[in-house]
């Protein structure tokens, strides 16, 4: 670009500048001796103004300016086109002004002229909201005049619309009902001193019969309260057996530290009635240092040791025990305890041995398959994470297409 083309586009801009803010002065900021009104309905302006002169410095004033007023002969047109539209409006459906059998609408605002308008009316038949009350109306019809009053604030007409409201358009059925329910306003009427309002039994020679529509709604609650008792059965069931199940794990996973305490003090010499007052007493010190719970063997073995402290016979107790835990391992040891009762501790230390392997291997089977139930239910989580992740994909794009 040359020089002489580069200083006529940076004059054009320089002079662009100043007409912009020339234009804006004009706008806002110079106003001169004049403030532009809003048109009329779109309400007073306030103008922000920088006045000298008013007082020894410069005074900044806000100034509000009205909406601009209709003249007298603005409003007549104004309302009177207003009058063509409105009624056509204000019938809201109705076949014409001389057959209106629905509600009407009456506005009180023409929003495209700014002018309100109120309306008068005889409060009986059409009340201030346009709902009609035509129930009680004649065949023929009733003759009722709607006034409206039209203001644009300054100026102000009134306007008459005749309109001839029939009672509503009914079936044969409705008609009936109809009837009906004035034969029950009547003996209401006749009634008012009584406690109750007796209900005719008969109309137009039909016998009838009464009840509450609300009483049909509950005929499910009998069939609730026996499925509600039925669940609650089950769920103590379920209770039971989530319980049973707790207590046999439990069982299970003790049975092979029992046998081991057992076969450990037994090999120390002691008899097995000694041995297994040793673990009881421990059991119930460490349970009261707090450093165990409560595990379902060793109150069974508490209790089997109380009955031998009350002279129940030794093998009898172990019987017990065996039928309490209920399970089998523990009858087998019980079996073992009362054998030894009778022949003496020849063989028990070599059949303690074989029990606690097996015990072990059953424990070991038993921590397996508690992994395996734990990597199932881990699945649950990971399922919904990625039922999350395809919606995330697919969502987008099914909306796309």
């Amino acid at each position: 670009m040359d020089r002489k083309k580069r200083r006529g586009m940076q004059i054009l801009a320089i002079a662009a500048g100043f007409l912009m803010y020339g234009a804006a002065w004009a706008t806002e900021g110079g106003t001169g001796q004049r403030l532009e009104r809003k048109e009329h309905g779109e309400g007073s302006q306030i103008y922000s103004l920088e006045v000298d002169g008013l007082l020894d410095g410069q005074a900044i004033v806000e100034v509000p300016v009205r909406e601009r007023a209709y003249s007298l002969e603005e409003a007549e047109t104004i309302f009177a086109r207003i009058w063509e539209q409105l009624p056509a409006q204000v019938l809201n459906g109705n076949p014409s002004a001389d057959e209106v059998r629905m509600d009407l609408v009456l506005p009180g605002w023409w929003e495209e002229y700014g002018v309100d308008i109120q309306w008068k009316t005889d409060g009986e038949i059409i009340d201030s909201t346009g709902k009609l009350h035509n129930q009680e109306i004649p065949r023929e019809g009733r003759q009722v005049c709607l006034e409206a009053v039209l203001s644009d604030g300054r100026h102000e007409t009134s306007r008459k619309l005749d309109l001839t409201v029939f009672p509503p358009e009914m079936t044969e059925e409705e008609q009936k009902v109809g009837r009906f329910l004035q034969e029950l306003d009547h003996a209401d009427r006749e009634q008012e001193g009584q406690d109750y309002l007796d209900l005719p039994e008969t109309f137009e020679g039909r016998p009838l019969r009464y009840e509450r529509p609300g009483i049909r709604e509950f005929w499910a609650l009998p069939f609730l309260g026996i499925g509600a008792a039925v669940l609650i059965e089950i769920k103590e069931k379920e209770r039971k057996k989530q319980e049973k199940e707790k207590r046999d794990f439990l069982l299970m996973r003790d049975y092979p530290e029992i046998l081991s305490k057992l076969a450990v003090f037994l090999g120390a010499g002691m008899t097995v009635r000694a041995s297994w007052e040793q673990i009881v007493r421990r059991y119930e010190k460490e349970l009261e240092e707090g450093r165990i719970s409560r595990r379902p063997a060793y109150e069974e073995m508490k209790k089997t040791l109380a009955d031998m402290e009350k002279r129940v016979p030794e093998g009898k107790a172990y019987q017990e025990f065996g039928r309490a835990c209920g399970l089998l391992p523990y009858r087998k040891l019980a079996g073992f305890l009362e054998q030894n009762r009778r022949e003496g501790m020849k063989n028990l230390r070599n059949l303690m041995k074989l029990e606690m392997a097996a015990a072990f291997e059953e424990r070991k089977n038993l921590a397996r398959k508690q992994g395996e139930e734990a990597s199932t239910r881990l699945l649950v989580p990971l399922f919904l994470m990625l039922a999350v992740v395809m919606a995330m994909v697919m969502v987008p794009a099914l909306l796309s297409f």
